[in-house]
Order: C-alpha cells, then sequence, then structure tokens
C-alpha cells in the first residue's frame, strides 16, 4: 500500500500539484494502517471463532472500501483531469480553433521530451508534418494574365535629410544590424563583437568610446538606436550554457556609456530580432540536451528563471525537443527591464515581422506528403503582450524573410517545392485562420527562387536556373492569385527594391559558363525593370561588374539609400579569379550609383585594403566600415536627381 501511495504522490509532484494537510502522506498512512490493524485483529477473532472465510470476506469489503474512500478523496482534491494528466499519456497536442497547445504541467513537457529524446539542428530534416491547420496542396500551372492592376508602393523606413536609416522589410519595425548612425555618430560592431563609437563631421571620426567585454555579454551580434539609447543584442556563455541578451545602454553621454538593464533569455541560436516602437521582440532556438534542463529560462525581475508552463506551448505532433522563444522587452522601462516571454515546442529558421504579427518559419520534413515543407508558427504583438496563436504546413520552402508578407489579414508566403525531382515554385495565400484562400502553384519548373518582394496586391518573384524570370502574380483577389506577366534576364537577383516611376531594382549575381557544362557566379549584377505594366514587364537596364561581390547581394541591411540626393549605395569586393579558384584580392571599396532613366554608375569608390561591411551617408559624406571597424570617407555624388528615392 505504501509503494502505491509513493507512485500516486510521484505523479502529483511530477505535475506540481499538492494536497491539503488534513489529506497529507502522514494521515493517509496513519489511517490506512489503523483500518488495515483493525481489520486483521477481527479477521483474527473470527479465525478463532471457527468462522474464518465469511470474517476473511468481510476484511476484504472493508479494505476495498478503505481504498474507494481514499481514493474518492484523491478524486475529490485533485479531479479527474488531474489524475488522467498524471497518466503516462503524451498530451494531445492538436490544434483547436486556431490555437495551440498550452502545456498544463511540467510532468506533460517532460514526458514529451522523454519521447522525443535528444535533438540536434541535423535532424531538421527527419520531421514529421501534420495537424488540424495543415494545408494540402494541389500543385496546378497558373499562367493566366489579367489587366492590369494597382502598383503598391513598398518604401523603406524615411531617412532624413542629413543621415541614412537602415533599409528595412517593413516599415517602422525596426531592424538590428552592425551600424547605426543619427547623424552625429556612428555606432559599429567591430570584429571583437564590441560596439564602437564613432564621432563623424565633415568626412572625419574620431574615437568616442567602446561597448563591450564587459562581463553582461561577451559576444554582441547588432544593435539598435533609439534617441539616447542602444540596444545590443549579444550572446552569454555562463559555463556549458549559451543564452541571448537584450543589454541597454544610456549613452547620453556618448565618452561613458552606462548600463541601464540586460535581459536573458534562453538560446545562442539568435533568429532575429525586431524593434516596433518601445519593444524589442527577440526570436531564439534552444534545444534540450540535459534531462534536468528542460524548460527554457529567461529574466524575470532581475532573476533569471524558468518559464511558466502556462507561457509555453506546442505544435502538433512535434518530432524534437527544442524550444522557439518569444520575449518582448520594454525599452522604455528603465532599470525595470519590463519583459514577457513565451515559448513553442519547435524551431525557427527566419522570422517575418509587422506591428502586430510575428512568423516564425522552419523547413520541415513531410512524411505523409514525401517532401520538404515550412512549418509557420504565428505570435500576435501587442506591446508586452504577446501570444502564439496559430500554426499551419505549407510545400516548400523559403528563401529568406522577404518570402513572407502579410496584407490585410492574409499572410502571404512564396516556396520552391520538388515534383517529380525537378524544382517547382509556389505562391500561397492564408487567411486569418491561417487556412489556404488561394495559390498559385507549379510554375518556373526545374527552377528556385532567388528573390521575392510583395508591394501592395502584387508579389515579384526571380526564379533561376540558366536564366533569371521575373514573375509578377497578382494578388488582389487572394481567392484566385495569378500570373500576369514576366520577363527573362541573364543571371539573378536576390534583392528587389521598388523605385520612382514604376521600376524594380534588382541586386544580385551576374553568370558565366564554368566549362563543365553548368554556371557559376562570375560577378555583381544590376537590373532595373519596368513594371508600369505588369502583363509585360521589361528589363529597361542591367550593368555586370566581372568578379564583383557585395553584401547586399546576401542582406538587404548592406544597402544605403539616399532618398534626397537620390542614390543607392552598396559596399563591394573584388576578386581574381583563375579557373575558378581565386588568386588575388586586389580592389575593395564602394559603389554609388542612381536609377532614374536607367543605371547610372556614379561612383566606384576604391578604399584601403580591407573588406568593406557596410556603409552610411551623413550630410554630404559616406563612410565605410571594414570588418576590422575601420572608417574610411569620401565625398558622395552631387545631387543628380529631383526623383525622390523611397
Amino acid at each position: 500500500m505504501s509503494k502505491d501511495f509513493d507512485y500516486i504522490k510521484e505523479l502529483f509532484d511530477a505535475d506540481d500539484v499538492r494536497a491539503p494537510e488534513s489529506l497529507s502522506e502522514e494521515k493517509m498512512l496513519s489511517m490506512l494502517k489503523e483500518a488495515d490493524n483493525s481489520m486483521t485483529a477481527q479477521a483474527g477473532s473470527a479465525d478463532k471463532g471457527h468462522d474464518a472465510e465469511p470474517a476473511r470476506r468481510s476484511v476484504r469489503r472493508r479494505a476495498l472500501k478503505w481504498a474507494a474512500l481514499a481514493a474518492c478523496a484523491v478524486i475529490a482534491v485533485f479531479g479527474i483531469p488531474a489524475l488522467y494528466n498524471s497518466a503516462l499519456f503524451d498530451p494531445d497536442t492538436s490544434v483547436r480553433g486556431g490555437e495551440l497547445y498550452t502545456f498544463k504541467s511540467e510532468s506533460e513537457i517532460n514526458r514529451l521530451v522523454r519521447r522525443l529524446g535528444r535533438s540536434t539542428t541535423l535532424e531538421r530534416f527527419n520531421m514529421k508534418g501534420g495537424g488540424v491547420t495543415d494545408i494540402a496542396v494541389e500543385e496546378s500551372a497558373d499562367f493566366e494574365t489579367n489587366t492590369l492592376g494597382d502598383t503598391g508602393t513598398a518604401a523603406p523606413a524615411g531617412s532624413g535629410a542629413s543621415h541614412s536609416e537602415t533599409y528595412l522589410q517593413v516599415e517602422d519595425v525596426d531592424e538590428a544590424d552592425i551600424v547605426k548612425t543619427d547623424g552625429r555618430y556612428i555606432y559599429y560592431v567591430n570584429d571583437k563583437k564590441e560596439v564602437v563609437i564613432l564621432e563623424a563631421s565633415g568626412g572625419k571620426t574620431k574615437k568616442v568610446s567602446t561597448i563591450g567585454s564587459t562581463g553582461i555579454e561577451n559576444y554582441i551580434r547588432d544593435i539598435y538606436l533609439k534617441g539616447d539609447t542602444l540596444i545590443a543584442i549579444g550572446k552569454v556563455y555562463d559555463e556549458d550554457h549559451g543564452y541571448t541578451a537584450v543589454v541597454s545602454y544610456d549613452i547620453k553621454d556618448r565618452s561613458k556609456p552606462t548600463l541601464i538593464s540586460e535581459f536573458r533569455q534562453s538560446g545562442d541560436d539568435i533568429v532575429s530580432s525586431r524593434m516596433v516602437g518601445d519593444f524589442v521582440y527577440l526570436v531564439t532556438n534552444t534545444y534540450v540536451y540535459k534531462e534536468d534542463n528542460r524548460l527554457p529560462m529567461c529574466t524575470v525581475d532581475g532573476e533569471f528563471r524558468s518559464i511558466p508552463v502556462q507561457d509555453i506551448s506546442c505544435v502538433p505532433d512535434p518530432s524534437y525537443a527544442s524550444y522557439v522563444i518569444l520575449s518582448a522587452v520594454d525599452i522604455s522601462s528603465g532599470k525595470s527591464g519590463r519583459s514577457k516571454t513565451k515559448a513553442v515546442f519547435g524551431a525557427s529558421d527566419d522570422i517575418y515581422c509587422n506591428n502586430h504579427n510575428l512568423y516564425v518559419a522552419v523547413s520541415e520534413w513531410d512524411d505523409s506528403l514525401r517532401a520538404e515543407s515550412t512549418r509557420i508558427v504565428r505570435a500576435s504583438l501587442d506591446g508586452l503582450k504577446i501570444k502564439f496563436n496559430g500554426t499551419c504546413v505549407v510545400r516548400g520552402h523559403i528563401d529568406n524573410q522577404f518570402s513572407m508578407d502579410e496584407k490585410d489579414g492574409y499572410f502571404r508566403i512564396a516556396t520552391t517545392s520538388d515534383r517529380d525531382g525537378m524544382d517547382v515554385n509556389n505562391l500561397f495565400i492564408l487567411d486569418d485562420n491561417l487556412k489556404e484562400t488561394g495559390s498559385v502553384t507549379g510554375f518556373a519548373r526545374n527552377e528556385s527562387i532567388k528573390a521575392v518582394r510583395f508591394i501592395g496586391s502584387k508579389a515579384y518573384v526571380i526564379t533561376y536556373e540558366a536564366i533569371d524570370p521575373l514573375f509578377i502574380i497578382d494578388l488582389a483577389d487572394p481567392a484566385n492569385p495569378r500570373i500576369e506577366g514576366e520577363v527573362k534576364i541573364d543571371g539573378f537577383s536576390t534583392l528587389l527594391i521598388p523605385v520612382p516611376g514604376d521600376k524594380l531594382l534588382g541586386i544580385g549575381h551576374a553568370t558565366g559558363d564554368n566549362g563543365y557544362g553548368g554556371e557559376y557566379a562570375s560577378g555583381l549584377k544590376l537590373a532595373l525593370f519596368d513594371i508600369s505594366n505588369p502583363s509585360e514587364p521589361r528589363v529597361i537596364d542591367s550593368k555586370e561588374f566581372k568578379d564583383m561581390s557585395s553584401p547586399a547581394q546576401e542582406t538587404h541591411l548592406a544597402l544605403t539609400v539616399n532618398s534626397e540626393q537620390g542614390y543607392f549605395a552598396i559596399p563591394y569586393d573584388v576578386y581574381s579569379y583563375d579557373d575558378l579558384v581565386m588568386i588575388e584580392e586586389n580592389e575593395h571599396g564602394v559603389l554609388v550609383f542612381g536609377t532614374e532613366k536607367a543605371i547610372d554608375i556614379y561612383d566606384r569608390h576604391k578604399l584601403g585594403n580591407s573588406q568593406i561591411m557596410r556603409s552610411v551617408f551623413i550630410d554630404d559624406f559616406i563612410y565605410a566600415l571594414d570588418s576590422y571597424g575601420n572608417c574610411e570617407s569620401f565625398r558622395a555624388t552631387p545631387l543628380r536627381s529631383s526623383r525622390v528615392l523611397p
């Protein structure tokens, strides 16, 4: 009997359920022992009276009565659901009503982790899709065109008249980067993962101070700037554990930055972050490797502790033990460091974020489709009020964050998938419940998506295999999206930028013959498209730069836009090759160009001997920063155009 009680107690302890004192272990065992002694004595007395068998039956009935009373007491206190949930069954994580399953106890998580076992990032392609909101895709090839629709305009965050701003995917949703400027100072993350503050004036700079290597964080990844507050996103390593930190500094005195607050959360795998108003939203992945560390952790009231179970949810039928952790940190709260953290079983490769929703996306392997798929998990954002509230699966994988967008309550996502061993491409439109409303699937056979840009009710998609087609897809009717037109050009773009006059700028790769029947990226390519007639887009101009590469081919954050003077600037490097093997680095600098009527190269400014990572402008000067944090400057091309860039 004692063993049975210990088993029940173990289950309830795992769920952190506590009985009242009147039903404590000591009192229950004492009551059962007294009953057992009494019944044994009665049975012995009956034996002496030669009526043993009826007495034994009476004892058994009384024992069952006591057991039933004890069971009723347990059920009365804890309830049938709690007793059931403490059984050895995995929780039912199916999605109902569009919301994810929320765990009821730590033991549910423990059982799920034990079943899933340890996981590594290499297991991502061994996952299984499924769940109520999963999307079954029927592929088709829709190449119909329709009449000209409205062409939306997507502009980056507005640049001030005197200095550059970070080029953004979504207006008013700031993105962290390795460089920021306020027009007087430049803040830059160097190769030592420190933030160097430079004062800039008239093309000259001087170092003012450095932030980093303070013991608070030992690896700054990127930064935000909000007035006199600098926010560093970085990694912290404590013995065998890795965490991510959001650390705020008061920089009213740029020569003496002072710590305001520090927030930490589990996971040194930083997926991404965004800042909306006064709130930084941070997304990390963390994996469960140790039996004694199954709950993710975060800072609450200055103490680093486990996230409450009720703040942890789960995707349908998870296949590996890891969490996506989302935190909202109030930068305006000063030393109090107000924050809120939620977690969901799953993982993330990239995110899309606007001012009210954040979507995380991760590649999975779907056993039912026998194909790669993308799991999408949505979280609502409202200051510190955050909640994971929906999930679904679509066929294929995304290219990057620009493959996702939301407009008027519809989520749009472009993917590349496999059909009979051949790449095909898709665009799905999902409603507020993440149910498929419409799609265009199976286009551009044997090619894969290299760039996407959603602009209003249009999607512009670049695919590539041997040539670079630009597809324009009309999304005005979410139930019936359709390809309106396409145009082809050699090479391929990896970043698409809307420019005035119904034009689209592509930054990407020139390609060449590798001598073995294939192609290789042979340099930098700029392409300018006329999209004024969506049914008949055309190439206005293109420029190729042999053996040149730029960080802007990989990230939009490396693009500088001067809307007042009408120019773009990107860092570049030139490498010399012999039979596709690099033999020399011989040029580093900043390429400055405009797009009023064609692609006009204003300046190919050579600088130093180190790779240039970013450039910013302040007044008439462009400041270029290399990977070591060194800064060089030159006077920007004078005003060439009266057309204001977005």
